[in-house]
């Protein structure tokens, strides 16, 4: 049923969406578990209103309020209490179609980026899912760094690679759990059995839907307006 409800709404989506320049990229992937950088504002609290910020959970997955999700530091910081949503792990609607979130290389990582909250739609050129297509939300902008590059996407996703602050998985669900290379994750199918149960489905996403690993393969992107399939879980739209 849950299958049949999404993916009428991800067709009803696709008919409001609206091109506008295509951008040459790679995808990588990763879930550091840290607080979104679209859930701040740097100081500008006309954002609240104009396009929101991203939403974040306490470490029980439990959404925040707004205003206190604003003011909380990241769960990736000691003390830290504010962590990424385990409803941001992709969302595969059709065998060629799927939703996400993403980070988005970009020159500056703060809460007021012009590309927090927008949408893009993404298709694979090479690689197992080449001319399958994502619909993604930019909910933090990142840093380049070794092979990733500006506009490369990083999607979402559980048991992608912790990346450069690998603390915070561990300070929200302990340190029982294997959650791969730092760089890339888990490398198959049986690994996504150590992590957390909740983000099993969003780890199995990239073995089953996008049939690899999907680091480094080519892929292009325009921005398009965000679904409600995406701002409904985001809570921001730009």
């Amino acid at each position: 049923m849950w299958w049949t409800v999404l993916y009428a709404a991800a067709l009803l989506a696709s008919h409001n969406v609206k091109p506008v320049r295509a951008i040459n990229a790679k995808s990588y992937t990763g879930w550091d578990c840290c607080k979104p950088i679209c859930a701040e504002v740097n100081g500008k609290n006309n954002l609240l209103n104009s396009r929101g910020v991203a939403t974040v959970c306490n470490k029980n997955n439990e959404p925040q309020g707004r205003d206190a999700g604003v003011r909380a530091s990241s769960g990736c910081a000691n003390g830290g209490s504010a962590f990424l949503c385990d409803t941001y792990q992709p969302i595969p609607v059709a065998d060629d179609l799927s939703y996400g979130f993403a980070i988005q290389i970009s020159d500056g990582q703060t809460g007021d980026n012009a590309n927090c909250c927008k949408c893009h739609q993404v298709t694979w050129t090479t690689g197992a899912a080449v001319n399958k297509s994502m619909i993604v939300q930019i909910i933090t902008p990142g840093g380049a760094a070794d092979v990733v590059k500006k506009n490369d996407l990083i999607i979402l996703t559980p048991g992608g690679g912790l990346g450069p602050l690998s603390s915070g998985c561990a300070n929200q669900y302990g340190k029982a759990y294997s959650w791969g290379e730092n760089k890339g994750g888990v490398k198959n199918r049986e690994a996504c059995e150590k992590i957390p149960g909740n983000l099993q489905g969003g780890c199995y996403w990239r073995f089953n839907w996008a049939r690899g690993e999907i680091n480094g393969w080519d892929i292009t992107y325009n921005q398009v307006s965000c679904p409600s399939i995406l701002t409904d879980i985001s809570g921001c739209s730009a």
